[in-house]
């Protein structure tokens, strides 16, 4: 089974300033982090905002572009695995786990198809044990 093919779990809460959401893909616990050992993390400021501070219907149309041009990319190449997706109020973040920063980076590149540059930021850390994820994926999914 394809990663992208995989279910998605959706955790929501109501935070002061808005909607907190986050959509973590259930990964089997034996998933090989230390193939996909650099983590990025894609942060998408909001350039309009609607209710709760989530993006406006043409952003989140944008986002939604986005996020398949880039799963498409890095699973026909099994370069990174789209793993965690937060969307606060003002901004959502992509969480990839990657074999490589470079080709990452040149596959966003490569997928800029849109009127304006993608108004993103990218962090990187290494994480070869999948620390962030198995944070989040042991309280969402209930693992101990």
């Amino acid at each position: 089974m394809k990663i992208h093919d995989r279910p998605w779990v959706i955790a929501k809460r109501k935070v002061e300033k808005g909607l907190s959401m986050l959509r973590l893909l259930e990964l089997d616990t034996e998933f090989p982090f230390n193939r996909y050992a650099e983590r990025l993390n894609v942060i998408w400021s909001f350039r309009q905002t609607g209710v709760d501070d989530v993006p406006a219907d043409n952003e989140s149309d944008e986002m939604e572009r986005f996020e398949n041009r880039i799963c498409d990319y890095i699973e026909k190449s099994e370069l990174a695995v789209l793993c965690m997706v937060f969307t606060e109020p003002g901004y959502r973040e992509y969480v990839f786990y990657a074999r490589d920063v470079e080709p990452f980076l040149d596959g966003l590149s490569e997928i800029s198809e849109e009127d304006e540059p993608y108004p993103i930021e990218i962090h990187h850390e290494s994480d070869g044990s999948g620390t962030l994820y198995h944070s989040y994926a042991n309280k969402v999914l209930k693992r101990s």
